[in-house]
């Protein structure tokens, strides 16, 4: 069994394709989205004609949510998990938050819950503030954002259950009462949260190991360890280089070439991604501080990365392979353009650069051997 081909039938790429943007976010367990943009089309790639404000109108009916969740970073997850979801986490990411973090962002405990309660008056009765609104009102309190206040604010409201990102207003980030927003939430025990999460993870991720759950979820590895063996009747195992990987049963290969939005679930969503790089060999997808390109993906192998250019009535993609495409690989690159246009609703021109050298080009993030 080819790993990297059984992951994208998995994932829902290509084939497998699921009904709407709840069923991707439910199956997947939750989408990373620190790129709003790309996270949209993360979503709108794994559904059969899915266009961008469908999965928007999710988010503005409450019925997905985007909030910090495992290991502190964005995700979009369905509302009804918020809560459990919330107490596998938030307890550990919140304890992280040292005294010298509180000082560096001039918090205390004192003005913390002067803000907890300005936000919970504002926001009360389904109201929803922008981000620039929120800001203003935490200065209104005697809270200025001269050492990112806000962020440090809106971080911890959220792991805290107090608060959630909103819809979306336009380019504006909102804010919104988490118990408004997400009136409907799973009440699990601990036991019962590994066990779904660990479930959602491989059938959807799956071949993959329990240190590629960890890594995943932000889990402790004996909480990991715990959630597979709570499944594993379930699932089916296989050995490759002497490691266990774990899937559905049902799992096939699947096959094509596939535009992958940054931070795609395809790649972040693993420990070990070396399955993806056995054809051409290593690539950079991220910068030296994190940030993951969208890349381009054939039959599970990184064969390049693109980005996308937007303009006032079209949207530019320009490619950056690692080899010169062939006319059939060509075919297969606008079919996934048009599949791009298609979920935008808007034109989308194809441009494409030389082969690959990041480190050089400078382009997409600096070389991480640099000292610059």
């Amino acid at each position: 069994m080819n790993i990297a081909k059984t992951r994208l039938y998995s994932q829902h790429i290509g084939t497998n394709v699921c009904d709407s943007p709840e069923e991707v976010v439910r199956s997947l367990g939750a989408v990373q989205s620190q790129d709003y943009a790309h996270s949209l089309w993360a979503i709108g790639l794994r559904t059969k004609n899915t266009k961008l404000a469908d999965v928007e109108r999710a988010l503005t009916d409450g019925k997905i949510i985007r909030t910090w969740l495992m290991r502190g970073t964005v995700h979009m997850i369905l509302a009804e998990d918020i809560a459990w979801m919330r107490n596998l986490f938030s307890e550990r990411i919140l304890a992280r938050l040292t005294p010298k973090a509180w000082a560096y962002h001039d918090m205390t405990p004192e003005l913390m819950e002067r803000a907890k309660i300005m936000v919970t008056q504002v926001l009360s009765g389904k109201k929803v503030l922008t981000r620039k609104e929120m800001i203003q009102r935490l200065k209104d309190i005697g809270i200025p954002d001269d050492k990112q206040q806000s962020y440090f604010i809106f971080g911890y409201l959220s792991q805290s259950g107090v608060i959630c990102p909103g819809p979306p207003q336009g380019k504006d980030q909102t804010f919104a009462l988490l118990d408004d927003w997400a009136t409907t939430q799973r009440i699990l025990t601990r036991e019962e949260s590994l066990a779904v999460l660990a479930e959602r993870f491989f059938l959807s991720h799956g071949p993959a190991t329990v240190a590629d759950f960890a890594n995943w979820s932000g889990l402790k590895m004996s909480d990991a360890t715990f959630g597979l063996a709570a499944v594993q009747d379930r699932l089916r195992p296989i050995t490759h280089n002497k490691n266990t990987y774990w899937m559905s049963p049902h799992a096939e290969e699947g096959s094509g070439l596939f535009l992958l939005p940054g931070y795609d679930e395809f790649l972040i969503g693993y420990k070990d991604r070396s399955p993806s790089f056995e054809t051409y060999g290593p690539t950079p997808i991220s910068t030296y501080n994190g940030m993951f390109y969208a890349t381009i993906v054939e039959d599970g192998q990184v064969l390049g990365v693109w980005k996308r250019v937007v303009k006032s009535k079209a949207i530019d993609v320009i490619l950056h392979p690692i080899v010169k495409l062939n006319q059939k690989q060509m075919t297969k690159i606008e079919s996934q353009i048009a599949a791009y246009a298609a979920f935008l609703d808007k034109p989308v021109a194809l441009k494409i650069k030389d082969k690959l050298d990041i480190a050089e080009k400078g382009e997409w993030g600096k070389d991480k051997t640099s000292n610059n």
